[in-house]
């Protein structure tokens, strides 16, 4: 993910969920079955909007005793207030009647999910005595997220615009505890939904079932768009890429996802994948924190916007990023984000490198995104921060948050250019990055020292020396031509980003300023602290953009005002990489 991607990445925030393919091989059989109707229901005074989205879940196989949990929905994912507090005339039956649902809440224990956690605060619903045969679960949410945003997040709410409605699994979908999997289908009525209404899943378009079973994860990490949406192909295939957007972008969204399909066939290629699942890129707007997405399972979600947000170019990068997530391989101990350096950082190295490397993108878009991730990671005052400091400071400061991905990136890239040299050009970070990915289909728990020991057989023992320094902080720095041919180091004198006020402030649902920093450009633009910003800003891209203007809409008493300054302090010297003179750009890629 660039800066459009977290902040925009978040695009940020892929955080590298995506389940992918390869991490499915040898998938147990299931515990039962799970049917998803969604039923998109038009809003009464504008009929061609979505205004609550019925949800009905029917289950077999599913066991709860009378006092035990039968459904369980996180307070918050990822950040993002799920609608586990908004939901409305929830009901279930079993094959003896109607079940009676009490609900308390619970702080379960965080869990791995890639690079990201699971658990925390959640609500769990109770029957009134055990449960027998076929569950019917049926409730009511709002298509339109009504909680207050929380920050920096990925984009999982409800959203309702443009005569469509879209969110991810994790925001709305009930299931019962523990690890079970399931038949699992996909369906809609869309008899109440704004005419011309389509329903558009992971799974594809319609009443789709799923090839294998299907886990509580992957489940909550499908997304679903429903409404009068647009699709790529007009008519969606059965399987490989597909497309759906909703509301009106301001480039040509067809042309974008035909680009993004062609890419996803270079990547099935490269990774040498057999059968083509269904695998969608969903695209929506974002009127705080466009550019971004998310990866999720088989699909991806991209935001777009206006001025920069509308920018095709720079979505295709974050679109490169997030589907590469379906791909690759993961470090799964420690689990969660300590472990994001490995998944995002790969995923950052790759974003540009093999769109470049299929002739998919010019010289120039390529070295703007090595030069965008090198300047936001050598002008950073967090740029030596430990690695085990990452999960601690993800979600309260931008620029440990980035971390992953760009020093990811660097050290990626002096891996990848060691790995050519050591071998004379015969080997790669590609042949490491297979390795992982072999050890994984064979159902390994891949750990840092997999890695290590990869480097040590390829690299000898200072390598493993060089990561361990890595993970402790120290600052990576490619060789001049570790991009390439065309390209070399230079230097170029960059301002630090610097918010003003305390970092965490910005990631809270109510954001009170706090910590302000005498004589910064917040404090002269006239910021206070117990000043109270009204809405979610973003800061990832923003810590990438060097004369980009961060606005704050402030309430200060009974008056509300904007406050806008360019979020910058001292100037330092920062790596940076310029094309080759006289080298021709047709011969560049690696």
């Amino acid at each position: 993910m660039r800066g459009a991607m977290i902040g925009n990445i978040l695009t940020g925030l892929s955080l590298a969920l995506a389940l992918g393919t390869a991490s499915m091989a040898g998938a147990a059989e299931s515990d039962g079955s799970l049917a998803v109707t969604l039923a998109p229901i038009a809003a009464p005074a504008a009929p061609t909007q979505v205004g609550t989205v019925d949800v009905i879940l029917r289950f077999d196989g599913v066991a709860a005793a009378s006092g035990e949990p039968l459904l369980r929905l996180p307070m918050v994912s990822s950040n993002v207030d799920t609608v586990a507090t908004v939901i409305a005339a929830i009901s279930a039956r079993d094959a003896k009647g109607p079940l009676r649902l009490t609900h308390r809440d619970v702080d379960l224990p965080e869990t791995g999910m890639r690079d990201a956690v699971g658990g925390g605060p959640s609500r769990e619903w109770i029957a009134d005595r055990a449960v027998e045969g076929t569950v019917t679960v049926r409730y009511s949410v709002p298509a339109e997220a009504t909680l207050p945003p929380r920050g920096p997040a990925p984009p999982f709410s409800f959203t309702a615009d443009g005569g469509g409605v879209s969110a991810a699994g994790h925001v709305f979908l009930l299931l019962p505890p523990g690890d079970h999997r399931y038949r699992t289908s996909y369906g809609w009525d869309l008899s109440r939904a704004p005419k011309g209404s389509r329903g558009v899943s992971s799974l594809g378009e319609g009443s789709v079932t799923a090839a294998e079973p299907l886990d509580g994860a992957q489940i909550r990490m499908s997304f679903f768009m429903a409404g009068r949406i647009g699709t790529f192909p007009p008519k969606i295939p059965t399987g490989g890429f597909f497309g759906a957007w909703q509301g009106a972008p301001a480039f040509d969204a067809g042309d974008l996802l035909a680009w993004t399909g062609a890419l996803y066939d270079r990547y099935a290629r490269f990774f040498d994948q057999k059968e083509s699942p269904p695998y969608g890129v969903f695209l929506r707007y974002n009127p705080i924190n466009a550019g971004g997405g998310v990866g999720l399972f088989r699909s991806f979600v991209a935001t777009f916007g206006r001025g920069k947000g509308s920018d095709a170019e720079k979505i295709k990068l974050t679109l490169a990023h997030e589907m590469f997530h379906t791909f690759q391989p993961f470090i799964a101990r420690p689990a969660g984000l300590e472990s994001s350096w490995f998944g995002e950082g790969l995923a950052t190295f790759y974003q540009a490198r093999l769109p470049f490397r299929f002739g998919m993108i010019t010289p120039e878009a390529y070295l703007a995104d090595i030069n965008w991730t090198a300047a936001r990671y050598y002008t950073s005052a967090m740029a030596t921060v430990p690695n085990r400091e990452v999960p601690r400071g993800f979600w309260a400061d931008t620029r440990i948050r980035t971390l992953p991905y760009d020093r990811g990136m660097l050290y990626f890239a002096t891996v990848d250019d060691a790995m050519r040299k050591a071998s004379g050009g015969a080997k790669s970070l590609d042949d490491l990055m297979f390795g992982m990915l072999a050890l994984e289909k064979a159902g390994r728990t891949t750990d840092n020292g997999d890695w290590e020991k990869l480097l040590a057989e390829h690299l000898g023992p200072s390598a493993v020396e060089d990561f361990r320094a890595y993970l402790n902080g120290a600052m990576p720095l490619p060789a001049s031509d570790a991009f390439g041919p065309c390209f070399r180091r230079t230097t170029a004198k960059l301002r630090r980003y610097e918010l003003g006020f305390a970092t965490e402030v910005l990631a809270q649902p109510k954001r009170i300023v706090r910590g302000l920093v005498p004589g910064s450009a917040a404090a002269l633009a006239g910021l206070r602290d117990g000043d109270e910003i009204v809405d979610p800003v973003p800061q990832d891209g923003i810590q990438g953009e060097q004369t980009e203007l961060i606005r704050l809409r402030i309430r200060r008493g009974m008056k509300t005002f904007p406050v806008t300054y360019l979020p910058r302090g001292e100037t330092v010297q920062a790596y940076q990489w310029e094309p080759v003179p006289g080298e021709s750009g047709k011969d560049c890629a690696l």
